[in-house]
């Protein structure tokens, strides 16, 4: 069973046609995109457990799997331990949902991280906590995802401003206020097997200018040297130890600082943004998606490296404020050698908005190639390419 047909499910559910393996697909869409290849498809709303658990039933289902979200993990969880199926545990999956749960896992586990305090939602900010975290600091909700209500601020009164706005993206108004963490950013793709690691790839992140933190780009393999990643691989497999993710597929945000690798977050999933999927298949030649449908099935994955190439998904830009009239069509794209991917997000009739959050990206490209800079090279071609086909209002 697969939970999710949006287009970042969309390989996966492709991955259980290429085993031979029967997919049972639910979504809250009734007209997402995996609908059209999944063997069995329910619209069935992402709350409702009774109306899974009796498809699962109906199907004999034997093993459960999603990526690249995390919003039917409970769920899953719950439906695994009364089926008797693989699957994270409850407590696992709160420590991977839960950024506090999560930090003081890191904590008991000696998994360095950033240090940080939990704000309760009715309490005061107390301004000798926030000097005792330090400037900059960052304010994020203890449970959301897509980089909603991050904001990194320099003062006590900007964290006094964006209480509200980082409290409404959480489910009970509690945030978190960490310390900032100097250095370059990465994520880490890593498939688990009966308590055996192999890390996948390393990722390279594009970030928007602070206050906001949304992710416009990523780049595979990452510029590290072979000491470096051995640093970082050995923070992630204590990460992955600490949450007690097994059986899974894994993705950890990490930062490069001045005093070592440090974690951000882990998330009990593939990545987001494609990365898991058509990054690490075209980078690496290991498709995560098998392997994510074979650890659900209890089989060995198939995960040693066959390629050794790089790949980049680009997130542009479009003019803050202007009306789309239309969007022509770019399927031509499609036929260009180096593409893997490209998706426009924004509608007809819809406005351009600052890029705040993930949702609010117009669209990408993926490319693949031999170098980095080929890579980034075609990456601002073909976004350019794609945007010209986009007509706003004057």
């Amino acid at each position: 069973m697969i939970f999710g047909a949006g287009l970042n499910q969309y390989n996966l559910i492709q991955a259980a046609k290429n085993l031979g393996i029967s997919s049972i697909v639910l979504d809250p869409n009734p007209v997402a995109p995996g609908k059209n290849i999944a063997d069995y498809f329910y619209h069935v709303a992402g709350a409702d457990y009774e109306m899974t658990k009796q498809i699962a039933l109906k199907h004999h289902v034997n093993g459960l799997a999603t990526t690249q979200m995390e919003k039917p993990l409970r769920l899953m969880a719950q439906l695994a331990q009364e089926l008797n199926l693989l699957f994270h545990s409850k407590e696992v999956v709160e420590r991977s949902l839960d950024k506090w749960l999560m930090k003081q896992a890191f904590a008991h586990n000696g998994v360095p991280c950033a240090k940080g305090y939990l704000l309760k939602n009715q309490n005061e900010v107390d301004k000798s906590i926030c000097d005792k975290v330090g400037y900059p600091l960052i304010m994020k909700p203890k449970d959301a995802t897509s980089s909603q209500g991050v904001f990194k601020v320099d003062c006590y009164e900007q964290v006094i401003k964006n209480r509200e706005k980082t409290s409404y993206y959480s489910q009970n108004g509690e945030i978190i206020l960490e310390e900032y963490l100097p250095g370059n950013e990465y994520s880490v793709e890593s498939i688990t097997y009966h308590g055996n690691t192999t890390i996948i790839q390393h990722t390279e992140k594009f970030i928007t200018p602070f206050p906001y933190t949304v992710e416009m780009g990523h780049l595979q393999p990452a510029h590290l040297n072979i000491h470096q990643k051995n640093q970082i691989d050995r923070v992630v497999k204590a990460a992955i130890n600490a949450i007690g993710i097994d059986n899974s597929a894994s993705h950890a945000e990490i930062k490069l600082t001045p005093d070592g690798p440090k974690m951000v977050e882990i998330g009990a999933r593939g990545g987001g943004d494609f990365i898991s999927s058509n990054l690490t298949l075209a980078s690496t030649g290991v498709n995560m998606d098998e392997a994510i449908i074979n650890v659900a099935l209890d089989e060995k994955p198939q995960v040693y490296q066959r390629l050794n190439q790089f790949s980049f998904i680009k997130y542009f830009e479009l003019p803050v404020g202007k009306k789309i009239i239309k969007i022509e069509d770019y399927s031509t794209l499609f036929s260009y050698k180096n593409l893997v991917f490209a998706n426009i997000a924004i509608k007809p009739g819809e406005k351009v908005e600052q890029i705040t959050e993930s949702k609010k990206r117009p669209g990408f490209v993926i490319v693949k190639g031999k170098n980095r800079s080929q890579v980034l090279n075609l990456a601002k071609d073909y976004s350019q390419n794609i945007i010209s086909r986009i007509k706003m209002d004057e």
